[in-house]
């Protein structure tokens, strides 16, 4: 589904219920997953490759666009959220991209442009800040749409990705100016 559609209460109404269900699986305790909801999985990662190849060529978005979109996402959906805010409990020269909350659960966003393993690392060190510290929290990769294929494709990033997802919960999320799209980790590993 394609961002925040036209201004039909309906379709709206629909968006808002797809992707408050996505953001409540990433908080189930529930690992398993039906076959239907696994092939509802693959339909939604197939309208992204879509959305993706119908991008005209382009630069990478700057770090603030992708971040004001991650932003739009969770405030349409009625979350708090924050843009670079240092947290008390870690020190003081730790500064979240975007940090979204609601009823107790935590969503860290850390905006990469460019995916690379350098960048994976800096996300893979907050994840395992961020799983030590804040325990209803998950963590967010965030970046440009145009990574799609080398997030989705396979390779050095996609296994580092994976793999983090299956052991500590790393999600993905793919932004383009005024649209964001959410993949937790439990589609990551279907």
């Amino acid at each position: 589904m394609r961002g925040l559609p036209n201004k039909s209460s309906v379709r709206i109404f629909e968006w808002r219920r797809v992707n408050r269900q996505i953001l409540n699986s990433m908080f189930s305790k529930r690992h398993a997953m039906s076959k239907a909801e696994t092939r509802e999985i693959i339909g939604y990662l197939s309208e992204l490759k879509k959305i993706w190849e119908a991008l005209p060529g382009r630069y990478l978005l700057a770090h603030s666009t992708l971040a004001v979109a991650v932003g739009r996402y969770f405030d349409l959906l009625g979350w708090d959220v924050g843009f670079e805010l240092p947290f008390a409990d870690f020190d003081s020269s730790y500064r979240f991209d975007v940090v979204a909350q609601k009823t107790g659960r935590t969503v860290v966003v850390e905006v990469k442009p460019e995916v690379t393993t350098k960048a994976l690392g800096q996300v893979l060190g907050y994840v395992f800040d961020v799983e030590k510290n804040l325990k209803r929290a998950r963590v967010l990769l965030a970046t440009d749409i145009a990574n799609f294929p080398a997030i989705m494709r396979g390779g050095e990033i996609t296994d580092i990705i994976v793999d983090n997802a299956e052991r500590h919960g790393l999600g993905v999320m793919f932004a383009d100016k005024k649209d964001a799209w959410l993949i937790p980790a439990e589609f990551l590993s279907v």
